[in-house]
């Protein structure tokens, strides 16, 4: 059972854009994306450690699950630093969002890591299986055809194109809340 409620809480951190979209409404107190990224983060941190010390006992590859857990801790660090560290983040504002962005990005095939963790558990596991290894060829392509935008150009002049934006987007208001959804879906089961 407790297994399941770490899921649900995994998935917190995939439901990001569907936050900020509703937040964008004013359904939540505050608008500010960094505290909203702050939240979200250390509830999935809370159930990735949770899932962590629970299947250590019962699954023989518990490990695999071990990156996500840490993708996570080094997402609350650097969301905690961009809502409380202003002057000390105030040299480096320019790397925060390349590396929240690199690390939201690492959360898929790392996801794909947590199922593949649970493969072979009483649950048939290819479609999540499925899911996960095509948000993380997505969510690959696009960093790697960022990086590959950004050296290509100078420094001062770092934009992306149209085709990565359109990426990145496709990553963030689909591929994301589907791979939320997979976990929990997984934790209903």
């Amino acid at each position: 059972m407790r297994i399941k409620i770490a899921m649900a809480l995994m998935s917190v951190i995939f439901m990001f854009v569907v936050a900020i979209i509703s937040n964008g409404f004013y359904l939540l107190p505050g608008s500010d994306e960094a505290v909203l990224l702050e939240v979200m983060s250390t509830i999935s941190l809370f159930g990735s450690v949770l899932f962590l010390l629970d299947t250590r006992k019962v699954l023989p590859r518990w490990y695999l699950a071990v990156p996500f857990c840490i993708s996570l801790s080094l997402l609350v660090l650097v969301s905690f630093w961009q809502v409380n560290g202003k002057e000390f983040l105030s040299g480096y504002r320019h790397l925060v969002t390349p590396l929240v962005i690199t690390i939201l990005a690492l959360l898929s095939p790392f996801s794909l890591l947590v199922f593949l963790s649970l493969h072979r558990h009483p649950y048939s596991m290819k479609a999540y299986l499925a899911v996960s290894s095509i948000a993380s060829v997505i969510s690959i392509s696009s960093l790697l055809f960022a990086v590959w935008e950004l050296s290509s150009r100078h420094s001062h002049e770092a934009s992306f194109s149209d085709g990565l934006i359109a990426i990145h987007f496709l990553y963030w208001l689909i591929v994301m809340p589907i791979i939320g959804l997979s976990f929990l879906h997984r934790a209903i089961k």
